[in-house]
């Protein structure tokens, strides 16, 4: 397993995987959370919650959310399916659809979210880059198919070239209106690119999900078990390598259009676009294996791309190499958090004085029988009038 990777990774010029494991990376999976703790890790991300950046960001994360949101998507999913087998109300169909068709990818979301280790995305951002994302991708996608009719010739692979490009487009467009410099890790492009790809991913599916419904019911839920099933490996992984592609060119200084023509990503951009063109094609496999290895070859790059993103973390996080050009927030913080820890101590005098005495005619009255006991400064006037 390990050289086919290293000859995965070799193709397309990345850096082989070093010391990778599937078992140590969700070791925490299982792990008992509070619901506080889970609250606390998803508030994260905000200029006040970005944490400050340090060395142990780039070590390999632990994720476990994913899990237990996936769970419980997949049963509200089931008590839905109950609901329309036991009553067959129509009124339950589009909660079927909607849940069904968004329950996997946002999952599957939650794991990016979890790689991303600097913690500088907050989970506002990526619902919004799902839910825009996913509407322009679409736009964008319809428009190139009208353009360019690629469809009329190729097919259904087609769309590896169309939808690619679309979706990619579609995050360029809403990055220009983010603060980019607050996001410039690598970890953070491969974030936006799965917000994005789930997004169209749960859009289409449940496009999909509505055509078929009208004819077939049962087609339906099939539809959306199997598309639903196949998810992490589609647009959520695609769209990932194709934003991490464009990020990690831009690191060196490139321009967006000097970045879009470099050789670096149009190499690793060709990885989505070619998985999904086979994806599309009509040769299949039995147990739907050719998706299994189509989503292998996708996170074998994906798993890649993170170890890349978390050496860059400890380049930056580095305390001789600290630089606020990068990400300004979350390294400013860093700073700060750094100089907090080394400035000294101030401890309190051995014989500290006694706090002056004030001279108030009211000292040694009692309060009131029912009043409270507050403590009042005869030096500060007060703030209101008494009636």
């Amino acid at each position: 397993m390990q050289a086919i990777a290293n000859r995965i990774t070799d193709t397309v010029g990345l850096e082989r995987l070093e010391g990778f494991s599937i078992r140590a990376l969700f070791s925490e999976t299982l792990r008992h959370r509070q619901p506080d703790e889970m609250e606390r890790y998803l508030g994260v991300g905000t200029p006040d919650t970005t944490p400050p950046l340090i060395v142990e960001m780039a070590q390999w994360p632990r994720p476990w959310l994913f899990l237990r949101t996936l769970v419980f998507a997949l049963v509200v999913y089931g008590v839905l399916l109950l609901t329309w087998k036991e009553f067959g109300n129509i009124n339950v169909v589009p909660a079927l659809i909607i849940v069904g068709s968004f329950a996997v990818p946002m999952a599957t979301l939650i794991l990016f979210f979890e790689l991303n280790t600097p913690r500088n995305v907050s989970v506002l951002r990526v619902l919004q880059l799902v839910v825009l994302g996913g509407v322009v991708s679409i736009l964008i996608s319809l428009f190139l198919f009208r353009l360019t009719n690629l469809s009329s010739w190729l097919g259904p692979p087609a769309a590896a070239i169309v939808e690619e490009v679309g979706k990619l487009a579609a995050l360029l467009v809403l990055a220009r209106f983010a603060q980019q410099n607050r996001y410039s890790f690598a970890l953070n492009g491969l974030l936006f690119g799965a917000a994005v790809g789930a997004g169209f991913a749960a859009f289409e599916s449940a496009g999909y999900a509505l055509r078929i419904g009208l004819k077939s019911a049962d087609d339906m839920l099939t539809n959306i078990t199997i598309r639903g099933l196949l998810s992490p490996f589609a647009h959520i992984a695609w769209t990932a390598i194709a934003a991490c592609a464009v990020w990690r060119v831009r690191t060196g200084g490139e321009s967006l259009i000097h970045a879009l023509t470099h050789r670096r990503f149009l190499v690793l951009f060709a990885v989505p676009v070619a998985l999904h063109f086979v994806w599309n094609t009509s040769f299949q496999l039995p147990l739907m294996l050719k998706y299994v290895l189509l989503g292998f070859l996708a996170y074998v790059v994906i798993f890649s791309l993170v170890q890349s993103g978390l050496k860059e973390v400890k380049r930056v996080a580095s305390p001789d190499n600290l630089d606020l050009t990068v990400d300004p927030t979350t390294l400013m913080r860093t700073a700060v958090h750094r100089r907090a820890e080394a400035a000294p101590v101030a401890t309190a005098p051995a014989h500290a004085p006694a706090p002056p005495v004030h001279d108030s005619p009211l000292a040694g009255i009692p309060p009131a029988p029912g009043s409270p006991d507050i403590d009042i400064d005869p030096g500060v006037p007060p703030t209101r009038r008494l009636p």
